[in-house]
């Protein structure tokens, strides 16, 4: 069976470790021969994309909110050269809008994690909305970088800051509730009994680490989960082994404030922890609240001033725009900053993605996700403020903390304003 996969054009450039997962599963457990191709908007022309999958059996997407207008452009180009051919997508946009997201041009659609859903589509389920199965994390294999041609990310990484980086994932389900965020859309929400967080144990983390690194040649790494620190205990146990297996590589991870000591602070950077990513979102106690983040101004603080006490770069997100978020709030958020001084920062204009709480289906059925990316947007206001104010609040904020900019919006031009 001829199979393509298909990671449509986005801003910004990562390998799809979550393709690499489904290629490894679907690897393992298909009864026959699979021929496997793997194309990325961001390295291979969208006529050697429709070349690549007129000649398949299936042609499968992954596609956020973002990608999926272009995926459905490629399904389109494709079945007009070859009807026969049966066109897939999953990913968070079509698991948040299932039948919303059907077309004429998709044939099928997995909701949720796709490793046991693309396997049953292969073996011949032919649903137009297949559900995934949550496996358990640990017992996947390891994802096909091969597949998903993963040296071309690292070769991009080491011409854009000269480290060879990569991505790896320890974790499915965040323990978090934030009302921005679609990431339960995916892996469902948090319940300690019913979707418990599934974790590898950090023996199987490090060892796959230790052979990508020496594969690749990696210089650098980083984790894609979107709470790494699930709990303290499992971020010391993975620091502790990565010391035992000689993995001197420098790395950096997305954690939440709330589940952090001082002690893993002290274990990061034994281990050789170079940057902690810190979604601090506001200033202001009363939207933090607002937005379910589970954490205190207060508490945002310490974590930052640990981490500089031990040496570690900070980087902090903010989010502009929260439904009820005003004035004084974004003063509160100027004063954190001041206060945290963080090494690395970048500003958000807030975007209600389908699967987030924030998502009104009636409002943005038409809405072309296509021209939205992780800084901005063209429609989004609150309660306070129109889309242009916000605007030029991000434009205050990066006009003050231009020499602290994370490397992709320090790229973007803003214009200049007063607020």
């Amino acid at each position: 069976m001829r199979v393509t996969f298909i990671q449509p054009y986005y801003r910004n450039v990562w390998e799809n470790i979550g393709l690499g997962y489904i290629i490894a599963y679907c690897k393992q457990q298909f009864q026959g021969e699979l021929d496997v191709k793997f194309y990325q908007g961001n390295f291979d022309s969208d006529a050697e994309i429709v070349r690549g999958g007129i000649d398949s059996d299936i042609v499968a997407f992954s596609a956020t909110s973002p990608c999926f207008p272009p995926a459905v452009r490629f399904a389109a180009a494709i079945k007009a050269e070859n009807p026969k051919v049966k066109t897939v997508v999953g990913g968070w946009h079509v698991t948040a809008l299932q039948e919303k997201a059907l077309n004429e041009y998709i044939d099928q659609i997995v909701v949720g994690e796709g490793e046991q859903a693309m396997l049953e589509i292969l073996q011949g389920r032919d649903d137009r909305i297949v559900h995934g199965t949550a496996l358990p994390f640990p017992d996947l294999p390891w994802p096909d970088r091969e597949a998903i041609k993963n040296h071309r990310t690292v070769d991009l990484c080491e011409t854009m800051n000269g480290k060879r980086t990569t991505s790896f994932q320890a974790n499915r389900v965040c323990p978090t509730s934030c009302v921005f965020c679609a990431e339960k859309t995916m892996t469902g929400k948090f319940n300690r009994r019913l979707n418990p967080i599934r974790s590898r144990s950090v023996e199987d983390v490090c060892a796959e680490i230790s052979s990508v690194v020496e594969k690749y040649d990696l210089t650098y790494f980083k984790f894609v989960d979107a709470t790494f620190d699930i709990s303290p205990d499992y971020v010391i146990d993975f620091c502790r082994e990565k010391i035992d297996h000689g993995i001197e590589t420098e790395w950096e991870c997305l954690i939440h404030a709330s589940f952090c000591t001082e002690e893993m602070f002290y274990w990061l950077k034994e281990s050789n922890c170079n940057q902690i990513n810190v979604g601090c979102e506001s200033g202001s106690p009363r939207i933090l609240k607002q937005i379910k983040k589970g954490t205190k101004v207060e508490t945002i603080e310490n974590v930052f001033r640990w981490a500089r006490n031990y040496g570690i770069n900070r980087r902090a997100f903010f989010i502009l725009g929260m439904p009820d978020e005003d004035r004084d709030d974004l003063h509160m958020t100027e004063e954190l900053i001041d206060r945290i001084e963080p090494e690395v920062v970048g500003f958000t204009i807030l975007c209600p993605y389908p699967g987030s709480q924030l998502y009104d289906h009636e409002k943005y059925r038409d809405q072309d996700w296509e021209q939205t990316d992780e800084y901005s947007n063209d429609f989004w206001r609150n309660n306070a403020f129109t889309n242009q104010e916000l605007k030029d609040w991000q434009a205050y904020f990066t006009d003050k903390y231009s020499d602290k900019l994370c490397e992709r919006q320090d790229e973007t031009t803003f214009e200049r304003l007063n607020v």
